[in-house]
């Protein structure tokens, strides 16, 4: 039993395992990753390499797990599949951001709205701990103990992180104004 079964590639013969060789995975990358990217580009991913790229991985790991009858209609499936994933995950983000936008007189909702958009760019610019250990203070509203806790460093670690993203912050946001 091969793992591609009735598709382009089989395995070579006398691989006992299952698996197919390096050579064969590499041919069938080569075969479908044109066309799977622009599958993954045609229904909007942003990132269609990127998504191709996590097909094969998937593919990779399912090959040892599973012989597969249509190799492309497979590798089609993975694909739509991680572009919607990826779709939803985008949108729970943007829906986030608009959870933090409040209703108010146009005038007022736009100075929020990018006030809000200041904010968020000056929380990219900080160091990842530093906007980790912002996040889990002032959004979470957590005690030093578990942050340091949940970020696995200690307590003074943790007020020296959110002492320098705030003066960071601080400069960042009155650049902005």
């Amino acid at each position: 039993m091969g793992l591609f079964v009735g598709d382009v590639v089989e395995p070579a013969a006398g691989a006992g395992s299952g698996v197919p060789p390096p050579e064969a995975f590499e041919a069938l990358f080569r075969a479908h990753a044109v066309r799977l990217v622009r599958l993954a580009h045609l229904l909007g991913a942003e990132d269609a390499e990127d998504v191709v790229q996590e097909a094969f991985c998937r593919l990779y790991v399912a090959r040892e797990q599973r012989d597969i009858a249509n190799l492309t209609g497979y590798l089609n499936r993975i694909v739509v599949n991680e572009v919607r994933t990826r779709q939803r995950r985008k949108l729970l983000a943007d829906r986030k951001i608009l959870h933090l936008i409040t209703a108010a007189p146009a005038d007022e909702q736009l100075e929020r709205d990018e006030s809000i958009r200041g904010l968020m760019r000056a929380l990219d610019g900080l160091a990842p701990r530093q906007r980790e250990a912002l996040v889990l203070r002032y959004w979470l509203d957590l005690p030093l103990a578990e942050i340091a806790d949940a970020m696995q460093v200690r307590v003074g670690t943790v007020k020296s992180l959110v002492s320098r993203g705030l003066a960071r912050l601080a400069v960042e946001l009155e650049d902005h104004r």
